[in-house]
């Protein structure tokens, strides 16, 4: 559910009873329990990326108004509201789907940036998504993985100040310059840095040496 239980967790209002009963119930990731003891175990996630194509889009827009956007009379008419799970009682009430946030990443693994206004969009997704990532000694990305204590590393964009802050408890905050990501950023005084992701391969810029010593 969603590669994370405590957010599968919180969506479906489950208490940490329930998702004990259902694990020992035999549940795991990615089986076929849709429900146990009236509960549901997880939910329908979809991704999207730089390899998504538009026609990808339609199909899932179209999934979408085909099997959710009737009119919520209609919606109403097909539930048994009176035998649904108690923690499913709440979804008549959600009938339409709404848009409540939009979050970035803009250091692979760490914490995630809310948008609270309008957002640049890029050839390949949101400005300064996924722009940065740790990486080791060998080039090699770090991950929560590795490091679970990566979550914690709160980014907060300021584009007008053309500053990222990287914020962490009981440290000071280390800023990096936006500019790292643009065509005016100094290529010819930085480090080329070459790592892998998902055995793609791909090229950056070093940061420097504060924020690595902040790392």
């Amino acid at each position: 559910c969603f590669c994370n239980p405590g957010a599968c967790q919180w969506f479906l209002q489950l208490s940490n009873c329930d998702i004990r009963n259902q694990y020992e119930s035999g549940h795991i990731c990615s089986d076929y329990n849709d429900l146990i003891e009236g509960l549901p175990t997880g939910a329908v996630r979809v991704s999207f990326g730089y390899m998504t194509r538009k026609q990808d889009v339609d199909k899932i827009i179209s999934m979408i108004e085909e099997c959710y956007l009737v009119s919520p009379k209609k919606r109403l008419q097909r539930m048994d509201i009176d035998n649904l799970p108690k923690a499913l009682k709440h979804i008549p009430e959600r009938l339409k789907p709404q848009l409540k946030e939009i979050c970035i990443y803009p250091v692979k693994s760490c914490g995630a940036f809310k948008v609270t206004d309008s957002w640049p969009l890029t050839t390949t997704g949101f400005l300064y998504d996924r722009g940065w990532m740790i990486v080791d000694v060998a080039g090699m990305p770090i991950t929560q993985k590795q490091q679970t204590r990566l979550c914690l590393i709160k980014p907060i964009i300021n584009r007008h100040k053309g500053t990222m802050t990287l914020t962490f408890t009981n440290m000071k905050s280390v800023y990096v310059n936006l500019e790292t990501v643009r065509e005016q950023f100094d290529v010819i005084n930085s480090s080329l840095c070459q790592s892998k992701v998902c055995d793609d391969l791909v090229s950056g810029y070093d940061c420097g040496n504060e924020v690595a010593n902040w790392l």
